[in-house]
């Protein structure tokens, strides 16, 4: 399989966000909606713009030590992170999307704050830009819109020279839709479409299949079809779960992973900051010391799909 062959920044973008093995072990707390279902289910909307600061800061400065990256959103992280000083050598890579997880009605048809840009993420001094878009291989019409918006993306983050991270995220057209046809054809045609790294949802509904043969089928069914690399996302799933979903989708193929609740959902409504930090200092780092290390042991590497640009002594007369 022919590599893609990569600029200089974006590159050195990747390295800065992945291991020293050169996989991926990202901390995800670009959620806004739902990170306020998560800390107060009661009454969400009583949530604080301090409380919500107060704890991604809290997270990231804890966990940062642990990832090789963070993803932040623009309203609630980003910006904070990198005043406060608190990510260290990690990378940083932004959401674009306006659209939040648990906004009602679902909002089918991605949206880009008309004040957000790919440029503006590249000159904040981000390493990556994280697209979530809902993506049905199916619905031709509404696939083709999305499409149109991640073309548009896709040229973006070539001009300004940062990787593009694409989460698409299935949903069902008929209540027997499958799951895994879908998430491995959005895979396939995304890939092709000039993104860098692919975020995917686990290609099986573990609820209605068990056998975790056909589990590793359908991973390694996605890395047969990919031509850039692919992590796993968490999706809300029980800590347990993801752990084991994770060492099957890195034996085969996956680079690593994008994690969000599986690691702090369980912190987020402790409401006291001393027990919350006890509980990130111990549960929060062990939590991304089993997944680090289940990377570091089965986990793929970028370079393998991504070409170091050519070197001569002109290189940058043409850059």
């Amino acid at each position: 399989m022919a590599k893609k062959s990569l600029t200089v920044g974006k590159y050195r973008a990747l390295q800065r966000c992945s291991t020293a093995e050169s996989s991926f072990a990202i901390l995800a707390l670009d959620h806004q909606d739902a990170l306020r279902q998560n800390m107060r289910p009661e009454d969400p909307a009583s949530l604080t713009t301090k409380e919500i600061i107060a704890f991604k800061m809290q997270v990231v400065e804890t966990l940062v030590p642990e990832v090789s990256g963070v993803l932040l959103d623009p309203v609630y992280g980003a910006h904070q992170a990198i005043a406060r000083g608190i990510l260290n050598k990690s990378g940083l890579l932004v959401e674009l999307e306006k659209a939040d997880y648990q906004m009602n009605p679902l909002p089918l048809e991605v949206e880009i704050d008309p004040n957000w840009s790919v440029s503006k993420i590249k000159r904040m001094g981000a390493d990556g830009v994280k697209l979530f878009f809902y993506y049905n291989p199916d619905n031709f019409d509404h696939a083709e819109y999305q499409d149109a918006i991640v073309r548009q993306v896709v040229a973006d983050c070539e001009r300004h020279d940062i990787p593009f991270y694409a989460e698409p995220i299935f949903y069902p057209i008929e209540e027997d839709d499958s799951k895994k046809a879908a998430v491995v054809e959005a895979a396939r045609r995304l890939s092709h479409a000039g993104v860098d790294v692919l975020k995917l949802e686990f290609p099986v509904d573990v609820q209605k299949e068990q056998d975790e043969g056909l589990w590793a089928e359908a991973c390694a069914e996605i890395t047969e079809n990919v031509v850039v690399p692919w992590v796993l996302l968490s999706a809300g799933v029980s800590f347990e779960m993801f752990a084991r979903q994770l060492e099957i989708a890195c034996k085969a193929g996956a680079a690593g992973f994008i994690v969000g609740r599986a690691v702090w959902g369980d912190v987020a409504t402790i409401t006291n900051s001393n027990e919350r930090l006890e509980w990130l200092n111990t549960e929060g780092r062990r939590r991304l010391q089993l997944l680090s290390s289940i990377v570091r042991q089965h986990g793929h590497r970028w370079p393998d799909l991504h070409d170091a640009p050519a070197v001569s002594v002109e290189w940058f007369r043409q850059y």
